[in-house]
């Protein structure tokens, strides 16, 4: 009787703990959308040091946000609900395109009770980041085909204030820091108008073409064999690849917090087939030729994942 109570009481309090780190987390979530903030932070990755100023406001007509390089090439990043516009002077170009979620703020989904079986939410301890006292929330994997997340978020504004990407080892493959950060403050208008005018470059609007798949019910072709638990197909379409080629099948997997793409096209279409590991920080793609196509898996996530499913991806029928 002891150990059975020692046991449920062991059982209950992380049933405890991991509901108030998904509450810290939720928390964040809703404060990156609906707080006026500007800061500079620090972006670590794939071995380069950028820094970077945010500036994001929200009103009446919804989410606006400014993201200006403060390193390397000058660029600036406009985004509302709807429109996201990239200002390149470099190569003196615009790219106009569909609204997506800011980069490299981490995207911690909804539902975490649907990713709770892969990952443990655990409630770190204090800290103290960017002269603001903080919670640290880790999420850790519990095998080793994904990566892992630590955050540190502010205690009173439960505001982002660090994130680490951290691999099988715990240890951090890419990391965003803020070093300055104003929240709460009136946000001007001006603030959040481009430096760049983007006058005299050549636009470029990226507009989404739907495709009708080859596939019967648009089902996709080639379908995976073995995934590691917990990730499923949550997407599939016929994406044109690159300038002159025919389409490829693009299918996403998902676990609900990690995000693998597949691909599969003609190898002929392929200027340089990929065959094996191909690594870049946190992100891993590998390749396998099969049939005359050339099958392409990259995500952030270990190797061993994009691996798995890349060799297991067949035809339909050879799955059956």
């Amino acid at each position: 009787m002891r150990l059975l109570l020692v046991v449920l009481l062991a059982v209950s309090g992380q049933a405890v703990a991991q509901g108030d780190a998904r509450k810290w987390l939720d928390d964040m979530s809703g404060a990156l959308q609906s707080l006026d903030y500007d800061g500079t932070f620090v972006y670590l990755h794939d071995g380069k040091l950028e820094a970077m100023r945010i500036i994001h406001r929200m009103d009446k007509g919804g989410q606006r946000e400014r993201l200006v390089s403060l390193t390397g090439s000058a660029r600036e990043v406009l985004r509302d609900d709807k429109m996201v516009t990239c200002i390149m002077p470099d190569n003196k170009s615009v790219m106009v395109g569909q609204s997506r979620p800011p980069q490299p703020f981490p995207v911690v989904p909804r539902d975490l009770d649907s990713v709770s079986p892969h990952y443990l939410l655990e409630d770190v301890g204090d800290d103290r980041m960017a002269g603001y006292a903080a919670r640290v929330i880790a999420i850790t994997p519990r095998d080793s085909f994904r990566y892992g997340y630590r955050f540190w978020i502010a205690r009173d504004t439960r505001m982002l204030l660090k994130s680490d990407l951290t691999d099988v080892d715990g240890k951090p493959i890419e990391q965003m820091m803020f070093t300055r950060l104003s929240i709460g403050d009136d946000i001007p208008a001006d603030d959040l108008q481009p430096s760049l005018t983007g006058d005299g470059y050549t636009w470029h609007s990226q507009v989404n073409v739907r495709r009708k798949p080859s596939h019967p019910e648009g089902k996709p072709a080639w379908q995976a064999g073995k995934l590691p638990a917990g990730f499923s197909m949550t997407h599939f379409q016929h994406k044109r690849m690159r300038d002159a080629s025919s389409d490829a099948q693009h299918m996403v997997f998902s676990d609900g917090l990690a995000t693998v793409s597949a691909y599969v096209e003609n190898v002929d279409s392929v200027q340089e087939p990929l065959v094996g590991l191909s690594s870049m920080g946190a992100m891993n793609a590998f390749g396998v030729l099969r049939d005359g196509f050339q099958v392409t898996v990259v995500g952030e996530v270990p190797p061993a994942t994009v691996e798995m499913i890349a060799t297991s991806l067949n035809p339909a029928g050879d799955n059956e």
